[in-house]
């Protein structure tokens, strides 16, 4: 069995980081990817904003002649647990103290299970939501070595983002001061 990858690439202060890398975006524009530009105001706009980003993250993938990544319903429910753990909880990382591992997370969830191994990967970002669009999300990771890998990795077969809106002044902890936020969970995996 594999040892599950995972990215060390933290984002803190990413209105600050979205702001630097949205001078040297990637066009979107004509890509076929609705909603790439929408700002998730509230709860209601995160599935648009999650269908945006997964299919920004596929059009990079593709531009570099590797293959889309198809949607992976056990990741998704991985990856809005670890969303709404962070905001429970007031972290940013992939893992709370004393909470459960990447790859336990994961596989709970029944990815992989019969498989006779896995690879696996996570990029997590939050942003103020007025900063938060699928494009400026997917432009900060192609930034970003740790993430950018995880989004080309050729062994990579499938892919699920959750996104969830929150006021971080509620929140405390990591998201203190941040207004309302949006937090993006974008995990990666093949089974073997």
């Amino acid at each position: 069995m594999r040892v599950a990858l995972r990215t060390r690439s933290f984002i803190l202060g990413v209105i600050v980081a979205i702001a630097a890398f949205a001078m040297t975006a990637p066009a979107y524009a004509g890509t076929g990817c609705a909603n790439a530009d929408l700002q998730p105001v509230d709860a209601t706009q995160t599935a648009a904003a999650e269908r945006a980003t997964r299919c920004l993250v596929n059009r990079e993938r593709r531009r570099r002649h590797r293959r889309s990544l198809r949607f992976n319903e056990n990741l998704h429910q991985s990856a809005t647990w670890q969303a709404q753990d962070m905001v429970a909880f007031a972290y940013f990382d992939h893992q709370r103290e004393g909470g459960p591992g990447f790859a336990g997370r994961i596989t709970r969830f029944g990815y992989a299970r019969d498989a006779n191994g896995y690879s696996l990967g996570e990029n997590l970002a939050w942003s103020s939501a007025g900063g938060a669009s699928a494009r400026e999300i997917v432009s900060m990771w192609m930034h970003s070595a740790g993430h950018r890998a995880n989004i080309l990795r050729r062994q990579f077969r499938e892919q699920a983002l959750a996104a969830i809106w929150v006021n971080g002044d509620e929140i405390g902890g990591d998201y203190a001061g941040g207004g309302p936020l949006v937090i993006y969970v974008n995990q990666f995996g093949t089974r073997y």
